[in-house]
């Protein structure tokens, strides 16, 4: 995959795992998150044949993850699909049973009332599961990095082909937990952007982590 901004080099994004853009030029680092959520046309993509994509379907855009909120939020669909996807036939019955349960119970209850009241029950089990509010454990909103986890596990079980795009890591991880982020990328095979808004002398990052930096002037360092 080839990504390019504006006239800059371009980035050739070859290989599963870690790549950082960073810079210091506040023009770079608002072209490029806007580019990335696809609010400007600076940013270039293309596949290995050279044929375009759009960025907005090739890339999913994280920003900071502890300042943009819940960002786990928007993948639930993704989650609910996959789980109900991989579920066998044996633990479906077993959900579905239960439900009927319920059902049987609120309705010699609901007989109970002077007004006739009715319940209809639905097999679909993204109704079902809207019911019960499932969701992921808040309390990884508590550790960046475990956002960040969380994020490319979801990526990997659902499948998700979009690359991900985190802004500001580096203010947030430390030197062990860079190592234990480039490592985890490798091994589930996938492929994220971070951006970084620093001076280059700043970043302390694994050597073997493909950086590329643009500096205040605008001028490319890779």
């Amino acid at each position: 995959m080839n990504l390019s901004y504006l006239t800059h080099k371009k980035w050739v994004l070859k290989k599963f795992g870690v790549k950082i853009i960073a810079t210091g030029s506040p023009i770079a680092y608002r072209d490029l998150i806007q580019g990335f959520q696809g609010q400007n046309q600076l940013l270039l993509c293309s596949d290995d044949n050279y044929d375009a994509l759009n960025i907005s379907e090739t890339f999913d855009f994280i920003g900071d993850p502890l300042l943009s909120g819940d960002i786990t939020k928007k993948y639930m669909t993704h989650i609910v699909s996959s789980y109900i996807t991989n579920l066998d036939e044996e633990n479906r019955n077993k959900v579905i049973k239960s439900f009927y349960n319920l059902e049987t119970t609120l309705h010699d209850t609901l007989l109970l009332e002077d007004l006739p009241l009715e319940i209809t029950f639905d097999e679909d089990l993204k109704k079902l599961l809207k019911l019960t509010d499932v969701h992921l454990d808040k309390t990884i909103l508590n550790s960046p990095y475990g956002i960040i986890e969380t994020v490319l596990r979801i990526h990997q079980v659902c499948n998700l082909r979009t690359i991900p795009v985190i802004c500001n890591v580096d203010h947030y991880i430390e030197e062990r937990e860079w190592q234990e982020l480039a490592s985890l990328v490798t091994q589930m095979k996938l492929i994220v952007i971070l951006i970084e808004f620093t001076d280059a002398k700043n970043l302390q990052i694994p050597k073997d982590i493909p950086f590329y930096y643009i500096d205040k002037d605008l001028v490319d360092w890779y």
